[in-house]
C-alpha cells in the first residue's frame, strides 16, 4: 500500500521547520537586539530554504481550487527556488531591485496592517549574501523527496 500525501505535507519537514525557526529567531530577536553581519546573512540563508518551500505550499493549496486538483511536482520546487534566487540577486544587487524593494516591500513591512515590524536593515547588498545561493539544492531536494513521481498517492 502506497504512502498517502496531503497538500503542504512538506511544510512539516524538519528542514523547513528549522528554516522557519531560524528566520523568526533571527528577524525578531537577533537583528533588533544584536545587529551584525551574521544576523544579516542568516536571514538570507534561512530565507533561501524557507521561501521556495513556502510558496510551493501556497500554490499547492490554491491548486485545490482547480479542476483535477493538481499536487505540486518537483518542477514547482525548481521554479520557486530559481525565482527566489533571482529575486535575491535582483533586489540586493541592482538599482532597479533596490527601487522595487523600497517601493513595494518596505511599505508593506512597516504598514499599520503588519502585526510587527521586521528588524534589520532591509535589502542591504553584501557580497556574502550570495552564499545563500549555495542552499538552492535544499528546497529542490525537498520537492524531489515529497513530490517525486510514484513516491506517494494523493490523499483524497
Amino acid at each position: 500500500m502506497g504512502e498517502h500525501r496531503t497538500r503542504g505535507d512538506f511544510l512539516l519537514s524538519p528542514i523547513f521547520l528549522i528554516s522557519l525557526l531560524l528566520l523568526l529567531l533571527n528577524d525578531f530577536v537577533l537583528k533588533p537586539s544584536y545587529p551584525s553581519a551574521l544576523s544579516g546573512i542568516l536571514s538570507d540563508l534561512a530565507g533561501m530554504v524557507f521561501f521556495p518551500i513556502f510558496f510551493v505550499a501556497v500554490a499547492e493549496f490554491l491548486s485545490a481550487l482547480i479542476p483535477g486538483k493538481p499536487m505540486a511536482s518537483p518542477r514547482w520546487f525548481w521554479v520557486s527556488t530559481a525565482s527566489i534566487g533571482f529575486l535575491l540577486v535582483f533586489v540586493k544587487f541592482t538599482d532597479a531591485g533596490q527601487a522595487f524593494y523600497r517601493m513595494l516591500v518596505e511599505p508593506l513591512m512597516n504598514s499599520p496592517f503588519a502585526s510587527v515590524t521586521v528588524g534589520g536593515g532591509g535589502a542591504v547588498a553584501d557580497p556574502w549574501d550570495l552564499l545563500a545561493l549555495l542552499l538552492t539544492p535544499i528546497p529542490i531536494w525537498i520537492g524531489t523527496r515529497y513530490r517525486a513521481k510514484g513516491s506517494a498517492t494523493p490523499h483524497k
